[in-house]
């Protein structure tokens, strides 16, 4: 049977968890094949398209579990999961992420790793400016927005060289068309969520959702704190990580930027994501399911690989593998919190906690034809990010685009 996943260390590891499994089950090999991000989704639909359908995956692309089930692309595994006995409470998966992934009670997906939101920080940059840590309690009331934004211009340093230029914070909540729920604007109608993933209206040229892009791109055009794509791309590379080179002080994203840091050049932190205005939402949840596929010849051997790699020990052995996964085991995630070197267990501990109360399941796993939304909204909200063009001209246009996708 074929796993197919990204060429990243932090998945391409499994390799090394295929002889431990395939002595316990002789009876089944495993083989693994792999695409870079960009490429994920295409080489998967000309496998599928040429009868090479892999057996398991995830949305490890630009795609999601909504727009995989409704191409009609997922097996049931609701039969599976009766034959084998298989209860998501034996390998410590809470039920609502097990829940993310059934349609009209049948499941589609096991989770497998669960990321959330959070903030890393630079201690090193925040000793340099003589700026307080940020709290890592997301119940903290002090730790907001613009308090963010007050410590981002105290770190921030702009020159012609660009070897002495660093900023205060690099904010990536989320995918584009997310962004604004952090602010407390809804770009998706309600229905979006019980409707298979199909929204019946979007509201990205409202004056809500506009104000929040405005306070987001401020950020870099207005209060200068936050990079331009060009500098990041200067300093780490086309799809690299400029947090890592040194130069940021705080970064927001998703918490696969962990993944590593014990090998980072400089002290770091982790910090909760400060309150934006959304009194419910302020992390972006990215629950990664292993799925099989419609056209798997080997669905039960596939089933097995899935229980196999839930397990208890082995979620804790593929933390370590991978440079710092977090697991959707409960029981595992005791040994996440505690892999972090220079890092308070309690401070990951209570950013996750934080991040799944206060989290929301990442649009792109829930949002049908995502794919050519994320492309769209890269694209047409480039000139946003160069400053060539305002929220307000560009807006209307993906209002419009963004219809046009989701009724195709």
């Amino acid at each position: 049977m074929t796993h197919y996943t990204i060429d990243s260390e932090d998945k391409t590891f499994i390799t090394k968890l295929i002889p431990d499994f395939e002595a316990k089950h002789p009876n089944i090999k495993v083989k693994v094949e792999t695409a870079p991000y960009e490429q994920f989704d295409s080489k998967l639909q000309t496998l599928i398209a040429g009868n090479k359908s892999p057996d398991i995956t995830s949305h490890y692309g630009y795609g999601g579990f909504a727009e995989y089930y409704n191409k009609g692309m997922l097996l049931d595994m609701t039969d599976l999961i009766k034959e084998a006995g298989f209860k998501a409470a034996d390998y410590n998966i809470p039920d609502n992420l097990m829940n993310i992934y059934k349609v009209k009670d049948r499941t589609y997906g096991i989770p497998v790793n669960m990321y959330v939101t959070l903030m890393l920080y630079n201690k090193d940059m925040f000793d340099e400016a003589k700026i307080p840590y940020p709290p890592s309690d997301y119940e903290d009331k002090s730790w907001t927005f613009d308090k963010m934004v007050a410590d981002a211009k105290k770190m921030t340093i702009v020159s012609d060289d660009i070897a002495k230029t660093q900023y205060g914070v690099d904010f990536t909540w989320s995918e584009r068309d997310m962004r604004p729920l952090y602010f407390g604007a809804e770009p998706y109608s309600e229905d979006t969520w019980t409707n298979g993933g199909v929204p019946s209206a979007t509201h990205f040229d409202s004056p809500e959702v506009m104000a929040a892009y405005n306070k987001q791109f401020g950020l870099i055009l207005k209060d200068k704190v936050a990079p331009t794509t060009e500098w990041s791309k200067s300093v780490a590379g086309q799809n690299g990580d400029p947090f890592v080179s040194g130069k940021i002080g705080m970064y927001v994203g998703g918490s696969w930027g962990l993944a590593g840091s014990n090998d980072f050049p400089f002290k770091i932190g982790v910090a909760a994501v400060p309150s934006g205005g959304n009194d419910k939402v302020r992390s972006t949840l990215f629950v990664d399911p292993l799925l099989i596929l419609k056209d798997s010849k080997h669905p039960k051997e596939a089933f097995e690989w899935i229980k196999y790699l839930v397990t208890t020990d082995v979620q804790e052995k593929s933390i370590e593998l991978s440079g710092g996964n977090p697991p959707v085991n409960s029981v595992a995630a005791e040994a996440y919190y505690k892999h972090f070197q220079g890092i308070d267990p309690e401070d990951i501990r209570k950013v996750y906690e934080g991040g799944v109360k206060y989290g929301f399941e990442s649009y792109n796993h829930l949002i049908t034809n995502y794919s050519q939304i994320n492309d769209m909204f890269i694209n047409e909200m480039q000139p946003i990010e160069n400053g060539t063009k305002t929220v307000e001209e560009v807006m209307p246009t993906i209002q419009k685009k963004v219809t046009e996708i989701i009724k195709r």
